[in-house]
């Protein structure tokens, strides 16, 4: 069996400082190719079909960063690279839809009656331009991802925040500005969000059901 992806380094920086798959570049210290967490230089390891393709560090000490990093980096450019080329890209999230009689409705004590549904949206129908590490419009600080609209400059964007170990900080998920958080634990969670689509229900991929394990928040969409 193949090992997991998630624990080996599968991508890193060539010379010009673009990501590249490990099966992209040539065998050892010709490679060419840096950690991009600690910029050291990387060898690239081919060990058979019965262990995973993987970049190691030429000191052989390995950086205790480079898998997080990886990971980081490889969501920004392939969720950004997905969003320009593809005609749609969706967004899923949970919302509540309200009774507009609820107020006069005996059986709710006022409270107001409800049902929870799914909202669904292609945004490409919305916004057409997404760009690393922009600013927000409303704190001081960056995002990884900023999706907006070129035509309606108006028009508040989404924000995209990729972490691994560190989620957002409380400021920046409650200033008001619409983010979507989305934990990342393997190269097989970025490719499946370029490839689907963000839905507030997915969470990162693991062989076994774990309510604790992270999953993509939505901030400043709704009301809960």
């Amino acid at each position: 069996m193949r090992e997991h992806s998630a624990h080996r380094l599968t991508y890193a920086l060539n010379a010009a400082g673009q990501l590249v798959n490990v099966d992209e570049v040539a065998v050892g210290n010709e490679c060419g190719c840096f950690c991009p967490a600690c910029n050291e230089p990387l060898m690239a390891k081919n060990q058979g079909s019965k262990r995973m393709h993987h970049f190691a560090h030429q000191s052989g000490t390995e950086c205790g960063h480079a898998i997080e990093s990886m990971l980081h980096v490889l969501a920004k450019e392939k969720i950004r690279e997905a969003f320009l080329s593809k005609s749609e890209f969706w967004i899923e999230f949970d919302a509540q839809s309200y009774c507009i009689k609820s107020k006069d409705c005996k059986f709710t004590n006022n409270r107001g009656c409800y049902q929870n549904v799914q909202q669904r949206f292609d945004i490409k129908q919305y916004y057409d331009s997404c760009e690393q590490e922009m600013p927000y419009d409303k704190t001081n600080h960056r995002s990884d991802l900023k999706i907006f609209s070129s035509t309606h400059p108006g028009r508040a964007p989404i924000y995209l925040e990729f972490f691994v170990t560190h989620a957002s900080d409380f400021e920046k998920l409650h200033s008001g500005s619409k983010i979507i958080e989305i934990p990342i634990g393997s190269v097989d969670d970025v490719l499946s969000l370029a490839e689907n689509g963000i839905a507030e229900s997915d969470g990162r991929q693991c062989d076994v059901s774990d309510e604790d394990l992270p999953r993509i928040r939505f901030y400043g969409f709704k009301n809960r």
